[in-house]
């Protein structure tokens, strides 16, 4: 698990190397929701 800003996030353990210096945040679309993107940091 990842934690980021009090937030987990699931991501399997072969996969983990791709989170690496990165930055996941949340961006709101135009129709109120929204989307996590990922950031290379």
């Amino acid at each position: 698990m990842i934690e980021q800003d009090g937030i987990g996030f699931l991501v399997n353990e072969r996969d983990q190397v791709y989170f690496n210096h990165v930055k996941i945040d949340y961006i709101k679309t135009l129709f109120g929701g929204g989307q996590f993107t990922v950031l290379q940091v």
